[in-house]
């Protein structure tokens, strides 16, 4: 191999290497990093268990909005309109039940595999959305 064509290859793998390791192994780690969201809402979220935890900094897939299908096309929540979510699952299908604080309902189809991420007061959560029962909305803190 020459050698100028070895230097590209070994700038490429260092350049890419931290992306690559941050990947991680597909979500079966602890969640020692989630994704802070701009605004820190919180939360009382339920699992399907009955465990209830209170969450700060709360984000679904990272982001502030809850989105799903709405009939043939796509509706992003921003979570500043929400005051609840109720997930119902029927065969393999997570329909969230969004509350607004405008007093109607939207019902939208999401993704169970999608992650829910917040803080708690003993160290950060994260559950997919096909293990939550519901999602109550507290508000937000200024920090």
């Amino acid at each position: 191999m020459p050698r100028s064509l070895r230097v590209i290859v070994l700038c490429a793998l260092l350049v890419t290497m931290p992306l690559i390791m941050a990947m991680g192994t597909g979500g079966d780690e602890v969640p020692t990093r989630i994704p802070e969201p701009k605004v820190n809402y919180l939360v009382t979220l339920t699992d399907l268990g009955g465990t209830s935890v209170e969450l700060s900094h709360f984000s679904i897939a990272g982001v502030a909005f809850l989105a799903g299908d709405m009939g043939r096309g796509e509706l992003a929540v921003p979570l500043d309109q929400v005051k609840e979510v109720l997930i119902r699952h029927h065969e393999g299908e997570y329909k969230a039940e969004v509350a607004l604080k405008d007093g109607k309902t939207v019902t939208i189809s999401v993704k169970g595999s999608l992650k829910a991420t917040g803080k708690t007061s003993y160290g950060n959560y994260r559950i997919p959305l096909e293990e939550v029962g519901s999602i109550k909305l507290r508000g937000v803190k200024h920090d």
